[in-house]
């Protein structure tokens, strides 16, 4: 089951938030750990097998270790956290790298029992003893197949305590909105385009660059269309799960671009991997290699292949080269120039996620150049440019604070001073402009799975 699917929108989503809000407070997170595993299990039921026996066997770890603690074996109870990690690690790898297929989400909800573990191994959370509680954290269906990665810390508290009232189900459900039509009017829209630029039999310099375009404006409102989807959701039912996407296309530096870009994710490496091993807080020598060493591991969560580790060491590289060379060779450049500069900078590296081999990508890229190509330009390429000429406009527009601002300035700080009601009423047609268009798409188009979930 997807968020952007008819049957999500209109049977799942409503027929839960209206058990929700009507059960007793006793009976909410049983209808929350329900739903997960419902909407988890859609479609491909034995996929449960895997998520419930993750759940289960970190449960069990950290009850373990807790006893250990209570009998004073402190470095006894470390060693078993530390030996589920490695096997939850080697269970991930098992699928990632030999077998033919992934249960949906396993590098997610992998990474959320980490997190789990690693917080009681620092000392920064308490060990669940509530099952309920704990299966609500591995399995919350907003974020169990493509996150935002919750650390475990962040999300404790709301498992047994939280609001959801008017207020909460408002605001989550117009981020949810804006999400949907993220995914269903802009990144579907940007995908079919991906989809005819990349299947040119006489590929051209214009060809190529329209095709890394169009990859990487949809992987961006795919993804944080999602995100937004996710943190909506959620808010709708009590929890506050932080931004997982901050306007990444607007940063100045490739380092920025990281603090903006899937920051659930980044967060959970600077906090479980960059930190443990001294962050930059050692020698210049120790920071490259602590640096190396996340990026690598970022390259492999994301994929099995070569492209992958050659994408997380592309970007360690610059991220290095920022710190060191890049931040005062270009101090005295203007900052659209630098944004500019790091917008091509991570527009190449997405050729590596969707280039089906190394050779690939590097001919694709050297076509961006001139290397390889059949001319700058030919009537093909033209037509697609022409054709999606508003949709990039769109797009560009859409990667921008401008929307945001905008829409807060008029809606939610109401700088002109309109009534109380007149706000509600524009609030309002804008969410059923956003459903309305979003649905529409949804009818016309075809089935379009989410770019993450293959992660």
């Amino acid at each position: 089951m997807v968020f952007s699917s008819i049957y999500f929108v209109f049977v799942f989503l409503p027929l839960i938030l209206l058990i929700y809000y009507l059960v007793p407070k006793p009976g909410k997170n049983i209808v929350l750990a329900a739903a997960g595993l419902i909407f988890y299990a859609f479609g491909k039921p034995e996929n449960l097998i895997f998520l419930l026996f993750s759940f289960l066997f970190n449960y069990l770890t950290g009850l373990e270790s807790a006893s250990l603690r209570s009998r004073g074996s402190e470095k006894a109870a470390k060693g078993v956290l530390i030996a589920a990690a490695a096997a939850d690690l080697l269970l991930l790898a098992v699928f990632k790298y030999l077998a033919d297929s992934m249960p949906l989400g396993i590098s997610f909800y992998t990474f959320t029992v980490l997190s789990y573990l690693f917080d009681l191994y620092q000392g920064r959370a308490e060990v669940q003893k509530n099952p309920l509680y704990f299966l609500i954290y591995v399995s919350f269906f907003p974020k169990v197949a493509s996150g935002p990665i919750v650390q475990y810390a962040d999300m404790e508290k709301e498992l047994a305590e939280r609001t959801a009232g008017k207020k909460e189900f408002y605001s989550g459900f117009s981020l949810f909105l804006t999400g949907l039509f993220k995914k269903a009017l802009i990144a579907d829209a940007l995908g079919a385009a991906f989809a005819a630029s990349g299947g040119q039999g006489q590929p051209t310099v214009l060809s190529a660059w329209l095709t890394m375009i169009f990859y990487s404006l949809q992987l961006y409102f795919d993804f944080s269309g999602y995100s937004d989807m996710a943190i909506g959701l959620a808010e709708m039912f009590g929890f506050h799960f932080d931004k997982n996407f901050d306007h990444p296309y607007l940063s100045s530096s490739v380092a920025e671009f990281w603090r903006r870009w899937h920051i659930s994710l980044g967060n959970w490496f600077k906090q479980y991997v960059y930190f443990p091993m001294g962050g930059s807080r050692v020698g210049t020598g120790r920071i490259i290699f602590n640096t190396a060493v996340v990026w690598i591991l970022t390259g492999i969560w994301h994929g099995n292949t070569l492209a992958f580790l050659i994408w997380g060491l592309y970007h360690g590289v610059f991220v290095l080269l920022d710190r060191y060379v890049l931040n005062r060779l270009l101090a005295g450049i203007p900052k659209v120039i630098r944004t500019i500069l790091t917008v091509l900078v991570t527009f190449i590296g997405w050729v590596f996620f969707f280039s089906p081999t190394i050779g690939e990508a590097f001919s694709l890229i050297g076509r961006l150049f001139g290397a390889g190509a059949y001319g700058f330009a030919d009537n093909m390429s033209l037509f697609l440019l022409r054709g999606n000429l508003l949709l990039l406009i769109i797009a560009a527009f859409g990667c921008t604070e401008i929307p945001s601002k905008l829409y807060s300035r008029f809606i939610y700080e109401n700088r002109f001073g309109l009534a109380e009601r007149t706000v509600t009423v524009l609030h309002t047609a804008v969410c059923v402009f956003l459903l309305i268009s979003a649905v529409a798409a949804m009818l016309a188009g075809t089935y379009s799975s989410f770019l993450y979930f293959k992660f």
